[in-house]
């Protein structure tokens, strides 16, 4: 299956998600659990109560291991069956998903950073996120692509 590649349509969600028209029905689907992910982040730390962002994160955490463990065996699937030409859009795309630039905003707002670095607990909860996504070979989008390609 060949993508095809066009600029994000004008449709939007009831949720404000941005639609993007010619998008593979994976990626699709990649993307909805990874807004749902930036969405959930973004109202988890502005609870400030650290006690609830942390039961919040950890919630988000096991919600997206279990939606992309879920998911990993189509989108590997997709991923390998992409041409080059495929990759390339994917790759161009994939720095302009509005998740992205939700979690950006999180990882370099300093009022964030500092909660982080004087609650050990709450750098726990991100820091085994981090490392389940990684162990499910989620690194980012471009290491998926790679790993599509072996």
């Amino acid at each position: 299956m060949s993508l095809v590649h066009q600029a994000p349509a004008i449709a939007a969600t009831k949720t404000g998600t941005i639609v993007w028209v010619g998008v593979h029905p994976t990626e699709a689907k990649y993307d909805k659990i990874m807004e749902k992910y930036a969405t959930g982040l973004k109202a988890a730390f502005a609870e400030k109560d650290d006690k609830k962002t942390i039961v919040m994160v950890n919630k988000l955490n096991d919600d997206m291991v279990t939606s992309l463990q879920q998911l990993k065996p189509e989108l590997e699937k997709w991923i390998k069956g992409m041409t080059e030409a495929d990759k390339e859009a994917f790759e161009e795309r994939a720095g302009s998903k509005p998740y992205l630039k939700t979690i950006f905003e999180i990882m370099f707002n300093p009022e964030i950073g500092k909660r982080i670095e004087q609650n050990p607990d709450l750098k726990k909860a991100l820091d085994s996120g981090n490392a389940r996504m990684k162990e499910l070979g989620f690194d980012d989008e471009e290491s998926n692509l790679e790993e599509g390609q072996k």
